[in-house]
C-alpha cells in the first residue's frame, strides 16, 4: 500500500517541479493523477497565484468541496512515508493565518503600549506621586531572622558547606584511624584481614564502588559525629541513547542504510531477524558508526550451529574455569561480556563509534556478506540464483534482505562494472582480497545455521533439486521409449 493509496490528486499553477515529475510521483506511491477537475477528485494542489487569481480550476474545486492544498502537503507527505492532513495545508487556512498574523503585528504597538500605561497607572495608585515625605506603605516590618538580612552582630556564623561525598570520604578515614588505633593498643600486628592471601584471595579488579584506603583524605571541616554512619542515596545518572548523537545515514538517493534481514524456521513458525544501521553523527565534520542488533528465532534443532564452528568460537575466549582461584575466577566473569549464542538476543558495534566512513561502511557491507552469503551489490539477486549456489556449497541457511518497495529509494551501486559481484560457481567474487573480506571476522551469531528444509532458501534448494530428480527420470523413461 502506497503513501498516497486511494486519493485522486490534480495539480493547478506553477510549482518546483514540472507536472510530469509529479504524476510520476503520485502514481509510484499508489496514488492516481487526474488532468482536470472532477467529483472523484480528493485533493488540487495549487500555487499560491493560481489561488489568489482564482481560476477556473480551483473555483470548481471550492465548488465541489475538495481541499485545495499547496505544494508542501504533497512534498512532507512523500518524505513523511505517510499521508498527512491537510488542516494546516489548505490555502484557505494559510491565508486566514497570514491575515491574522498582520492585525496582530498592527495592533502589537498599540497593545504593548496599553498594557504599559495601565501598569504605570496601577504603580502610581499604590506608592502616591512620589513627592510625599509622609507617604506610609503599611506597618512597622519585623526585625528579620535571616541569615542575609540580620546585622552581623547577632547572627551566628554558618556551618561550612561538607558535600555528601567528602563527608563520606571523611568518615571512612576516621573509622581506619580508629581501628588502627585500637590494633596498635592492643599488640597486634596490623595486618589486614583482607590481606591475608592464604585466606581470601586478591585480584587485580576491584570494585569500583569502593575507593581504596590510600586515596582517602581527610577534609578540613570536623562539623559531623564520627560515629555517623547514615547511608548516602546519590541519584542514578541518566543513560544516553545514540540517537542523542547519532542518526541513520542517507544517500543522495534519499536510502537510509538501516536494514532488516529475516531468515524463516518454518518448524516453529518464526524467524531470526537482524538490523543492521550505518549511523552518521549530528555534529561536523561527521563520524560514522556501524551498529546489528540480533533477535532470535523459537529454539529448534533446526537452527542450532555445527559442532565445529561452536567449538572454533569457544577457543577464541579465555578459558576462566581454569584459574587458580575461584574467587577470581568470579570476579573476571562479572566483567567479562558474555559470548554471543544464537538462542539468545544480541547487540554490538561493528565499527568505533568515531570511525570514518570507509571503515564504517566496510563494516556495514561485510556484516552484510556474512549474514547473506552476497556482497552489497549483489543485494538484488534474480531469483536467488547466487545466494542459492552459496547456501549450498558452505551448507548454510542465510539471512534473506527484501527489496524496498517500488518507488522507494533502493541505494547506490558504486562499484564499477562487475566488480564486487560473483557467480553461481563459488563462493569468491571480485574485489574480496582488496576489500579485505574473510568470512566469519564480525563474530555475529546465528549465522551458521545449517541448510535445510526449515528455511527460506534451504526450501528452494531442495524443491530445485526435486525438480531436477523428476527431470532426469522423465528424460530416462523418454530415452527407454525411444530405444523400444
Amino acid at each position: 500500500m502506497g503513501v498516497l493509496d486511494k486519493l485522486t490528486i490534480a495539480v493547478t499553477g506553477t510549482h518546483p517541479h514540472d507536472t510530469k515529475q509529479i504524476r510520476s510521483w503520485i502514481e509510484k506511491n499508489g496514488g492516481k493523477f487526474s488532468a482536470g477537475i472532477k467529483k472523484n477528485v480528493t485533493h488540487l494542489v495549487a500555487s499560491k497565484e493560481t489561488y489568489k487569481a482564482c481560476n477556473d480550476a480551483v473555483r470548481q474545486a471550492i465548488d465541489l468541496g475538495i481541499d485545495v492544498v499547496s505544494y508542501d502537503w504533497f512534498d512532507d507527505s512523500l518524505q513523511a512515508r505517510r499521508k498527512l492532513s491537510t488542516r494546516k495545508y489548505k490555502w484557505q487556512v494559510l491565508t486566514k493565518d497570514k491575515r491574522t498574523r498582520k492585525e496582530l503585528k498592527r495592533l502589537g504597538k498599540i497593545a504593548d503600549g496599553k498594557k504599559f500605561r495601565d501598569g504605570c497607572a496601577r504603580i502610581k495608585e499604590l506608592t502616591g506621586s512620589g513627592t510625599s515625605k509622609s507617604t506610609s506603605v503599611g506597618p512597622n516590618p519585623r526585625k528579620s531572622k535571616s541569615f542575609f538580612f540580620a546585622s552581623t552582630s547577632t547572627v551566628v556564623p554558618p556551618t561550612p558547606f561538607v558535600s555528601a561525598k567528602e563527608d563520606l570520604l571523611r568518615r571512612r578515614a576516621e573509622r581506619e584511624v580508629a581501628v588502627a588505633d585500637g590494633k596498635e593498643a592492643s599488640g597486634d600486628d596490623g595486618v589486614n584481614e583482607t590481606e591475608d592471601h592464604s585466606r581470601t584471595p586478591v585480584t587485580s579488579f576491584p570494585s569500583p564502588s569502593t575507593p581504596s584506603s590510600t586515596s582517602l583524605k581527610k577534609p578540613k571541616s570536623q562539623s559531623s559525629s564520627p560515629t555517623d554512619s547514615s547511608p548516602i542515596v546519590e541519584a542514578p545518572a541518566k543513560l544516553t541513547h545514540w540517537k542523542d548523537s547519532y542518526h541513520y545515514y542517507q544517500d543522495q538517493t534519499g536510502f537510509d542504510y538501516k536494514i532488516v534481514l529475516v531468515r524463516s524456521d518454518f518448524t516453529s513458525a518464526s524467524f531470526a531477524q537482524y538490523h543492521i544501521g550505518l549511523l552518521e553523527s549530528h555534529a561536523k565534520p561527521h563520524t560514522y558508526w556501524t551498529i546489528a542488533q540480533y533477535k532470535p528465532a523459537a529454539a529448534t534443532k533446526s537452527s542450532l550451529p555445527p559442532p565445529v564452528q561452536a567449538a572454533d568460537n569457544h577457543q577464541q575466549t579465555p578459558n576462566h574455569t581454569q584459574h587458580p582461584y575461584p574467587e577470581a575466577s568470579r570476579l573476571i566473569s562479572l566483567i567479562t561480556p558474555p559470548l554471543p549464542t544464537h538462542s539468545a538476543p544480541y547487540k554490538t558495534s561493528l565499527c568505533p563509534p568515531t570511525s570514518t566512513f570507509p571503515v564504517a561502511f566496510t563494516a556495514f557491507r561485510h556484516a552484510f556478506r556474512d549474514l547473506t552469503l552476497l556482497s552489497w551489490e549483489e543485494r538484488f539477486d534474480c531469483q536467488k540464483k547466487v545466494q542459492k549456489a552459496r547456501a549450498v556449497l558452505l551448507n548454510t541457511e542465510p539471512f534473506v534482505y527484501g527489496r524496498p518497495k517500488q518507488g522507494m529509494p533502493t541505494g547506490l551501486f558504486p562499484q564499477e562494472k562487475g566488480m564486487l559481484v560473483g557467480d553461481v560457481r563459488g563462493v569468491e567474487v571480485r574485489g574480496d582480497v582488496e576489500d579485505g573480506y574473510v568470512r566469519g571476522c564480525s563474530g555475529l551469531p546465528g549465522m551458521w545455521c545449517r541448510l535445510g528444509r526449515n528455511g527460506a532458501v534451504g526450501s528452494a534448494v531442495c524443491a530445485d533439486a526435486e525438480d531436477a530428480k523428476g527431470a532426469r527420470e522423465r528424460d530416462k523413461r523418454r530415452r527407454g521409449f525411444q530405444g523400444e
